[in-house]
């Protein structure tokens, strides 16, 4: 950060200065939070240095320097939408959609900023796609279709393959793969945490590949030596992908599963997982791949997840008596529109308060400066610290209503939510990141609690912040259905998955399921 700075400074008309200096700015910013999350403090923290700051003003100087660059542009959005600058971040979400509309043949966005902050889907995907073109291999051919044995040659590419949350999601599937039909390859490109996760999952795989070292080419030759017939990546444009393995074509079928909440863009890719809530029918024209569906939720839960003891509400930091109203989403996913919402419903309710996972300084100023310009105390809104996913399960219980955000909603987060009895009021978006919560509420059974605009979503908050009793039935319809609702059922979500890898290994065309849950086909 200190080279960038003084990079900056000796060439302060160099726009790529400015943002390599932003990009190490939230570097730092990521190592303080993490550095937080353990209980340590390092000596930037100790000075009161906020890298957030920098690289929000970073940005900024960059974008002014090269206001064409929509890769600067997107960069300096999310940061604002990590800071909760919102009027900043509105202004520069319409100059990248400006960018989008006078030059669609070259626009590329960085396919996370994408999703994050391009609310509609054209958009969304003509911005991948030209980031997928730009920045990787062009796929080969296709391998041709050899002679199957008796069981389905599976493999799983992930760098997730650790406690990671893609990993407490999946965990169940790998164990519960039925070993005469199937033979599932792993091909972990992560290093070994020494966690039980990863303890868990080197069992639950027939086979075992470490990837981490080895180049693309070698991984890729070891995948088709392998002979596997459908290769599921499960990270897609993600941190630690390996997608160029992918761009060898080592298996006949190539799908993406889980990882990333929308199309690849990306020719080596041949199926997107995905469900019909988050890919209505359509929605096709949104997505490069072929859609997939699954009949009921596309995510995947573990069925030997546990609920650890629930903490009192003050040893969570939370008043003992009162409504919790709950989001424990990235702040770069709260936008202003969300946020008036929740404030009008504090407004209304003064026993409620709102509590936030929001680990950045700058951020909770922000939030609490703009609760205060809504008429809210800022000591009604509780930031909650970074602790192990066990205790933040048991937390949870705490609260008595989680909130969703748009454009990207929950999609771990409100799975967590809901397994913890916790109901899950959401939005229907325009995009398969904004329509997750829609399909999990579905697929508890509950999709009375999905709207379909904000004006719907602010409505049913108030209501459901005086109606106390229907949120107790809702707790209680969760706790009772833990064991049977299908978001949780994860021996019938893997017999329906590997009838879609049959499927995809045979060809089949897919078509669009009839909905199996009450109330589904409402919301398509």
């Amino acid at each position: 950060m200190a080279a960038f700075d003084q990079a900056a400074r000796f060439a302060p008309d160099n726009a790529q200065a400015w943002f390599a200096l932003g990009n190490a700015c939230m570097e730092a910013e990521q190592q303080m939070v993490d550095r937080a999350a353990k209980g340590t403090r390092g000596s930037d923290a100790a000075r009161g240095y906020d890298p957030l700051a920098g690289a929000v003003i970073a940005f900024a100087r960059a974008h002014a320097l090269s206001p064409d660059d929509a890769g600067i542009v997107a960069h300096r959005a999310m940061a604002a939408r990590y800071a909760c600058l919102w009027p900043e971040a509105a202004d520069v979400v319409k100059a990248l959609t400006g960018l989008a509309a006078r030059a669609p043949a070259s626009f590329a966005c960085e396919p996370m900023s994408a999703v994050a902050l391009l609310d509609d889907p054209n958009v969304q995907r003509n911005g991948i796609e030209g980031w997928s073109r730009a920045n990787l291999a062009a796929p080969a051919a296709p391998p041709a279709i050899r002679q199957r044995g008796t069981r389905l040659r599976v493999g799983y590419l992930s760098s997730d393959l650790h406690d990671h949350a893609t990993a407490r999601l999946a965990a169940g599937l790998f164990e519960l793969h039925d070993r005469a039909r199937f033979e599932v390859f792993a091909y972990a490109a992560d290093r070994d945490d020494g966690s039980a996760m990863r303890a868990r999952l080197r069992a639950a795989f027939e086979h075992w590949r470490d990837v981490r070292e080895l180049s693309d080419d070698d991984a890729a030759s070891l995948i088709a030596s392998d002979s596997i017939d459908v290769l599921v990546d499960l990270k897609g444009h993600t941190s630690g992908s390996r997608l160029a393995i992918l761009s060898r074509r080592p298996a006949p079928v190539q799908l993406h599963y889980l990882g990333f909440p929308g199309t690849l863009g990306y020719g080596a890719i041949d199926g997107l997982v995905a469900d019909a809530i988050v890919a209505p029918q359509a929605s096709e024209a949104e997505f490069a791949e072929r859609v997939l569906r699954l009949p009921v939720c596309y995510q995947v839960n573990d069925h030997r997840r546990e609920l650890p003891p629930v903490p009192s509400r003050s040893e969570a930091g939370l008043p003992e008596r009162g409504l919790v109203l709950a989001c424990f989403n990235q702040a770069y996913k709260i936008t202003d529109r969300v946020a008036s919402a929740w404030m009008d419903a504090l407004r209304e309710h003064r026993d409620a308060v709102l509590w936030l996972a929001v680990p950045h300084a700058l951020a909770r100023r922000n939030l609490a400066a703009f609760a205060v310009r809504n008429g809210i105390a800022p000591d009604r809104l509780v930031f909650a610290p970074t602790v192990p996913q066990a205790a933040h399960l048991a937390r949870l219980r705490c609260a008595d209503l989680a909130l969703d955000v748009l454009p990207y909603g929950s999609h771990t987060t409100g799975s967590d939510a809901l397994f913890a009895g916790v109901p899950l009021l959401t939005c229907r978006g325009n995009t398969f990141a904004g329509r997750v919560g829609a399909s999990l509420c579905a697929a508890v059974e509950m999709p009375e609690l999905v709207t379909g605009s904000l004006a719907d979503y602010a409505a049913l908050l108030r209501q459901l912040c005086t109606d106390r009793a229907r949120l107790t039935h809702y707790r209680d319809h969760l706790d009772r259905g833990r064991a049977r609702l299908p978001l949780f059922d994860t021996e019938r979500f893997t017999r329906e998955f590997e009838r879609l890898l049959e499927d995809a290994a045979n060809g089949v065309h897919f078509r669009y399921p009839a909905a199996p849950v009450d109330g589904v086909a409402d919301m398509l």
